[in-house]
C-alpha cells in the first residue's frame, strides 16, 4: 500500500488538483484505523498532518483577515498562523469513523481567472449528500487548498465573518488566544 500511496503523491504533485485530492484521500484512507477502532494518538497526529498538508494556511488567514493582515506586526501573523494551523489539525481529525465511510465523486475542475481551479465534489457520507467544493491555487511542488465552500458557504468568509466578531471584542489577541485553545473556543 505504501508504494500505491507514494505513487499518487507523486503524481499530485505533478497531475491535476483533482489528482492531489484523491491522493490524499487514498493518503488518509490508508492511515485510519480499522472501523470501530479509535485511532492511537500517534495516528491522529499523522492524520492531522495529512488533512492540513495540502492547505495553504497562510493564504487562508490572510484572506479571512482582510485588510487587517498587512497591519499585524510580525511576531502577530506568526503566532496567528501557528494558532490558526492547531484549530486547522484538530478539526481534521474530529470525525474520523465518518471518513472512512465517505464516497466522493469529484466532478470536472473549472479554472478561474485568478489562477486557481475549482474542484467541485459530492460527498456522501451515510447516505447524506454534502456539496464540497475545493479552491486550489498551484504551487511549485504540490497543489493547495485556499478554501473550501461547503454546501454553499465558504470556509475563509465564514472565518472572516467570525474573525471580526471576536476581534471587535477582544481585539487580535483574543482571536489568537481562541484558536490556540481549540476548536470549541475559536468562535466559529
Amino acid at each position: 500500500m505504501l508504494g500505491v500511496v507514494t505513487l499518487l503523491l507523486a503524481l499530485a504533485v505533478s497531475g491535476s488538483a483533482t489528482d492531489a485530492l484523491r491522493a490524499r484521500d487514498i493518503e488518509i484512507r490508508a492511515a485510519l484505523p480499522p472501523r470501530g477502532v479509535p485511532a492511537a494518538p500517534d495516528a491522529k497526529v499523522r492524520l492531522q498532518g495529512i488533512f492540513t498538508r495540502a492547505v495553504d494556511v497562510k493564504g487562508m488567514v490572510v484572506s479571512a483577515m482582510g485588510t487587517r493582515w498587512k497591519d499585524l506586526p510580525a511576531q502577530k501573523q506568526k503566532r496567528l498562523l501557528a494558532a490558526f494551523e492547531k484549530r486547522l489539525r484538530l478539526a481534521g481529525v474530529e470525525n474520523l469513523e465518518e471518513y472512512g465511510s465517505t464516497v466522493i465523486e469529484y466532478r470536472p475542475e473549472v479554472s478561474s481567472p485568478d489562477g486557481t481551479v475549482k474542484v467541485p465534489t459530492r460527498i456522501v457520507v451515510n447516505g447524506e449528500p454534502t456539496e464540497i467544493e475545493y479552491r486550489m491555487r498551484p504551487d511549485p511542488d504540490a497543489w493547495r487548498i485556499v478554501d473550501i465552500t461547503i454546501d454553499g458557504v465558504s470556509t475563509v468568509e465564514n472565518y472572516r465573518a467570525s474573525f471580526s466578531r471576536v476581534m471587535a471584542k477582544e481585539g487580535v489577541d483574543g482571536l489568537i488566544r481562541r484558536l490556540e485553545r481549540g476548536p470549541a473556543e475559536a468562535g466559529t
